[in-house]
């Protein structure tokens, strides 16, 4: 499934909208240590993608939330933490965020000017909180959507392998062809 075929779900907060739409699920390998010996470990961590307008591109011409009367834009893939996981929401001394934003391209967090909002500014805060509460909304209507995420990398790494499988068997037969076409002008044994 192409992400142009995924659903995309629509929350109206702040003077605005927020997309939501579920990606690929990420996964992570690592050593697990038991204190004796160290065995393999897989984490598959489910995200989806954020923005303020449908097409995905961090644009207020194209979508926006209005924060204290001006037009900002959000845009990026967040991942959902495992459950005990937080992150610090700014201004907050407690642990609120459950997701955890992968870098974007086009900034995550922008101005009505195009520019990234920075981090320290007032604007910053607030869109956060917009994007959990459409995060969580999200959450609660489709409790199962980790499983979807997931579904989606299963079915990317088994469409990969196959592709992989055709490509060796293609080679192989290839290579068989040619040993046949060397088989071919080996000299019959001399008759004694």
């Amino acid at each position: 499934m192409t992400d142009d075929q995924r659903e995309t779900y629509e929350y109206e907060i702040a003077d605005g909208k927020v997309y939501i739409q579920i990606r690929q699920a990420e996964r992570k390998t690592y050593s697990q240590y038991n204190g004796r010996s160290s065995s393999p470990a897989e984490e598959i961590q489910g995200r989806v993608w954020v923005s303020t307008d449908p097409q995905f591109e961090g644009d207020t011409n194209l979508g926006f939330v209005k924060v204290r009367g001006r037009k900002y834009a959000i845009e990026h893939v967040v991942k959902r933490l495992r459950d005990g996981e937080g992150r610090l929401a700014l201004g907050e001394k407690r642990l609120t965020m459950h997701w955890s934003s992968e870098s974007s391209y086009r900034g995550g967090f922008r101005n009505d000017q195009g520019g990234r909002v920075k981090y320290e500014a007032k604007a910053y805060g607030v869109l956060g909180e917009i994007e959990q509460e459409a995060l969580n909304r999200f959450e609660a209507e489709h409790p199962d959507w980790q499983l979807e995420s997931a579904r989606y990398l299963f079915e990317n790494e088994r469409d990969r392998a196959l592709g992989k499988a055709r490509s060796l068997r293609e080679e192989a037969a290839k290579e068989e062809h040619l040993a046949r076409q060397w088989e071919a002008r080996i000299p019959a044994p001399l008759a004694v």
